[in-house]
């Protein structure tokens, strides 16, 4: 037992430093035009970055796929080794040994300023940005450092809503407003842990095992575009989480409050991103279900019900597909991916899984070229759904040989 804690150790102290490598690196992506802080020893620290990195893109990206090829190395290795502990207990090892992602720079978006200056937009200037762009506000230093500052807020109106609560937070300040936001990444992760354990129960008739929350939170796509890139997925997955979590059984008190509360977490999700409406059907049939329960229509779903998260899975999967997403921006992999412990199609794993690895080096032709300008977007779709290909075919064939022998 000592020997097999210790070689789990091993496991997190190497996230912690690849962790903490990964957090130095991301500030050879900082926006030249975004001076964080004038701090001597960190203004030559950002300089040695850019000099070092941001000018050799070449030594940037070989850089960038030896992290995360170690990232996925400690992940596929700590599905062996983490067996018997405690759900609570890993989760509480992998939320310190991706602490030092805290201090990252959001290196592969810039999403996370857009939030910000929506927010802005609604408290400072009084527009609303679903109509007005950024572009209208040119003189504002923030726009110097933003990406997509033609376009209108892609996200729901319930999002910039929220999103005005932690700008106002940050005394409509650069810089308390961004770390406030990395502390909301960072409770949209915890929260997800505590929404998935609550309903393992009941989605799959028991209690979520380490393995399902290495499966989900140790995945490196998972924590390098929420808890580094800082994208705002998770504050739309979870209020659907827990809006399904409160009406698949029916509670024995607080019925009415409970369902208008499930009912309320929906549309907020769906107000955060659009995709969550496909889940507005499942809602209906459990919402349903709580009226007509021993009802024979009812008794023959009940066979279905075990593979309804295969299904909400496939469905917020079909957005990647869409030119919006440019056929595949790596975040709207977690749509899918959060739903594999609480699936048994073994393929439908590995495929989700190899789209996380091949999803992450999507980037690498993006930093190869300094920007999208040429081929850059064809050849990320060929790393991606080619590379994940390739990839799910390997997979098979070793376990076919690991079968035979």
């Amino acid at each position: 037992m000592k020997n097999k804690s210790g070689s789990t150790n091993l496991l997190f102290l190497a996230l912690f430093l690849l962790s903490l490598v990964y957090s130095l690196f991301s500030y050879s992506l900082t926006d030249p035009n975004l001076v964080i802080s004038s701090w001597t020893p960190y203004w030559n620290f950002q300089q040695w970055m850019w000099q070092t990195f941001f000018h050799n893109p070449q030594l940037m990206s070989k850089a960038y796929l030896a992290l995360v090829v170690g990232f996925f190395t400690i992940y596929l290795l700590g599905f062996k080794k983490l067996k018997n502990i405690k759900p609570a207990q890993l989760f509480g090892k992998l939320l310190l040994a991706l602490s030092p992602l805290f201090f990252s720079y959001n290196a592969l978006s810039h999403d996370v300023f857009n939030y910000m200056f929506n927010a802005k937009m609604v408290t400072l200037f009084k527009v609303d940005p679903h109509v007005k762009v950024a572009l209208d506000f040119y003189f504002d230093e923030w726009t110097r450092f933003m990406h997509n500052t033609h376009t209108p807020a892609p996200y729901g109106y319930g999002w910039t809503i929220f999103s005005v609560i932690p700008y106002l937070a940050g005394f409509h300040k650069f810089l308390p407003t961004w770390i406030i936001f990395k502390l909301l990444s960072w409770a949209s992760y915890i929260a997800l842990f505590f929404s998935l354990k609550n309903i393992s129960e009941k989605i799959s008739n028991k209690k979520i095992s380490a393995q399902a929350i290495w499966l989900v939170f140790a995945n490196p796509l998972i924590f390098i575009e929420i808890l580094s890139n800082l994208h705002n997925d998770l504050w739309m997955l979870v209020p659907a989480v827990v809006s399904l979590n409160l009406i698949i059984k029916k509670p024995k008190k607080n019925l009415v409050l409970k369902t208008v509360l499930s009912l309320f977490l929906l549309f907020f999700s769906i107000s955060t991103k659009l995709a969550t409406v496909v889940l507005l059907p499942f809602w209906i049939y459990w919402f349903t279900k709580l009226f007509m329960e021993n009802k024979k229509p009812f008794n023959w779903f009940e066979k279905l019900e075990k593979i309804f998260p295969f299904f909400i899975s496939l469905a917020l999967f079909l957005p990647l597909l869409t030119p919006r997403s440019q056929q595949f921006l790596p975040w709207y992999l977690s749509w899918s991916l959060i739903w594999l412990p609480f699936i048994n199609n073994k393929l439908w794993k590995y495929w989700i899984l190899c789209l996380s690895f091949t999803g992450l080096i999507r980037y690498i032709p993006w930093m190869l070229a300094s920007g999208f300008e040429g081929s850059v977007i064809a050849d990320q779709k060929v790393v991606v759904w080619l590379g994940a290909i390739a990839l799910l075919i390997i997979t098979q064939l070793f376990s076919l040989r690991k079968k035979k022998n």
